[in-house]
């Protein structure tokens, strides 16, 4: 029997994780193949899209896909809000889908082949292979790239993210009440569990919420309570992306024989603030280099390597716990946290570091 042309690294997933590891990979001289089940890459977007400053060093924006936030309002339910910015800092708000198109084409001019319509169920042992199911070809090392709900993780016996938030974003046209600010909204009541935000995109307003796995996103209701602030009620909706959110952090069991997890596959997201994509292009690339120290000069384990490399996140978790057990927003209308004790911590949170 013929046996099937074999790879050095699949990756399933052609999300901003999956193409980070792919990129590296190749770069360090390793055949790569990476499948996504979706037809063309940025459809059906399921992140919000900012970019936290450390991100774009990680990976620069072309500028006509990005547009640059250096302010954040955080608000109360009452729309009592404080102002945060660091004169070194920014976020970028992206045009998610142009941008994933950008990186899947600096990834192929690197040197790695991307099938999209591709979808990932399975794999078998073959000896000192995996056989990927229905693709014909197999891999000396597989990645699970593939999002909060790995089928990956499924099929190898990893573990899966267990706690999630729910997230919800509508795309109006552009607002010139929203400003150049990253507005978060503290209430339990639109929100329970997390935030809203409304975001000066790319040629979009960008209003979202995330919420308790359990709980019902509900946007009309996030509207109706911000609307003396932007005037949304009425405008036409011109788009709408949302998914889940994993904020369990670093899954116990996220590797195995010849298989690695990364991005939100593998919990890779900040448990306080939810935020994924800089680690997705941290850890990805850590993962290639440490998947082609593996595969050609019997480096340890690359699960083992990204491990050691990623960061505990102690003080994030209980920040986490605390937002999850207390009634921050009603301590914020109360009074009882103080603007000056307050504004320290959301720096703290925003901008890592107390402002």
């Amino acid at each position: 029997m013929t046996q099937p042309p074999t790879c050095d690294l699949a990756v399933i997933g052609a999300g901003f994780a999956g193409l980070a590891c792919a990129r590296r990979a190749v770069e360090r001289g390793l055949s790569v193949l990476v499948l996504d089940r979706k037809r063309e890459p940025g459809e059906r977007i399921h992140t919000t899209g900012i970019l936290v400053k450390e991100a774009w060093e990680e990976w620069a924006a072309p500028d006509e896909l990005v547009r640059k936030v250096s302010r954040v309002r955080v608000h109360t339910p009452s729309h009592r809000h404080v102002e945060l910015n660091r004169e070194d800092y920014f976020f970028l708000a992206t045009d998610t889908a142009g941008l994933l198109r950008h990186l899947v084409e600096e990834t192929c001019r690197a040197g790695a082949e991307i099938r999209f319509g591709q979808k990932y169920t399975g794999a078998a042992n073959g000896g000192t292979r995996l056989d990927l199911d229905g693709v014909g070809v197999s891999c000396r090392f597989l990645v699970g790239a593939d999002g909060a709900r790995s089928m990956v993780a499924e099929s190898m016996g990893l573990d899966r993210n267990e706690r999630l938030l729910k997230g919800v974003e509508w795309e109006f046209e552009p607002l010139d009440s929203v400003g150049d600010c990253l507005h978060c909204f503290i209430d339990p009541e639109s929100a329970p569990g997390y935030i809203g935000w409304v975001v000066p995109g790319v040629g979009i307003t960008q209003v979202g919420l995330a919420v308790h796995r359990n709980a019902r996103a509900d946007m009309q209701k996030l509207i109706a309570r911000i609307d003396p602030l932007f005037g949304l009620s009425g405008r036409p909706v011109v788009g709408r992306r949302g998914g889940v959110i994993p904020i369990g952090g670093l899954l116990r069991n996220f590797y195995g024989d010849r298989v690695l997890l990364i991005g939100d596959a593998a919990g890779m997201v900040s448990p306080l603030t939810a935020g994924g994509i800089h680690n997705a292009y941290r850890y990805g690339r850590v993962a290639g280099d440490a998947i082609a120290d593996h595969l050609e000069a019997g480096g340890p384990h690359p699960g083992r390597v990204v491990r050691r490399a990623y960061p505990k996140h102690r003080w994030k978790r209980a920040a986490r716990w605390s937002y999850d057990r207390l009634p921050v927003a009603r301590a914020l209308e109360a009074g009882l946290l103080t603007r000056g004790l307050f504004r320290k911590l959301a720096g703290k949170v925003f901008f890592d570091r107390f402002v």
